[in-house]
């Protein structure tokens, strides 16, 4: 019987598995992609689905702790996990990842960035990921290079979408200033659209390179202010658990 189940796919969510594993505690870690999966540690049982609100319960049942260190955007995944926990009896632990100030043109979602990009010219460096990508679509395919996660899936997405190959650049982050500078250089971008990812994201980095080609960034805010811990904090649970 597992004690703890995490939630992650995230730079947090493999440093909790990473002390899990070392520890030994019974653990089951859920992430939704196979290349969340590759990037766990050796040792505990990993379960790679996308999971509703009614299996997640279903596995919580019994279980003494459940972590969610998904991404700061993921919303709908972290709202499900936390009803889950209510329906199983389960204490819910959400891992905070610590904001970082910007003064950058700043958008509710992803549509409203869409909606401002119509209006202007100019190659666009969309690094929200490809859930995202649908949205700018309708700025022109031609104008749009998009960095996303190097797997299958994000690649046939991106073709489905009408992206040609010089367009799509599949790295896992996160990057240097230097090598964000050196890409946006590349594909001679005027605009930036990242989500505001966090030191842990390479948000700053981002930032920095395109202040430094003058290259016009647009942020899309986080869907909203949750309650939690931090990383740290959340580590230290995990010791006095044990």
């Amino acid at each position: 019987m597992c004690r703890v189940i995490l939630f992650g796919g995230t730079e947090e969510g493999r440093e909790i598995a990473e002390l899990l594993a070392d520890k030994g505690v019974p653990s089951l870690v859920c992430v939704a992609t196979e290349y969340g999966a590759a990037a766990l540690p050796k040792g505990l049982k990993i379960l790679q689905k996308r999971l509703e609100r009614a299996e997640m319960a279903e596995l919580m049942k019994g279980v003494s702790l459940c972590i969610d260190a998904t991404h700061p955007y993921a919303d709908k995944a972290s709202e499900n996990i936390s009803a889950a926990c209510g329906d199983s009896g389960t204490k819910y632990v959400r891992v905070l990842r610590k904001s970082v100030e910007y003064d950058c043109e700043s958008f509710e979602n992803a549509e409203k960035a869409a909606e401002y990009l119509k209006n202007t010219e100019g190659n666009v460096f969309v690094t929200t990921g490809v859930k995202e990508l649908e949205k700018f679509i309708s700025i022109g395919t031609e104008r749009i290079y998009a960095r996303v996660l190097p797997s299958v899936e994000s690649v046939e997405k991106c073709t489905a979408l009408g992206l040609a190959g010089k367009h799509i650049i599949c790295m896992q982050g996160p990057f240097s200033e230097e090598l964000n500078r050196a890409m946006m250089r590349a594909v001679d971008a005027a605009y930036l659209v990242t989500k505001e990812s966090g030191a842990n994201g390479g948000f700053k980095e981002k930032l920095a390179a395109a202040e430094s080609l003058g290259v016009k960034t647009l942020v899309i805010r986080r869907p909203r202010a949750e309650n939690g811990f931090t990383l740290e904090r959340v580590l230290e649970m995990i010791e006095e658990i044990i």
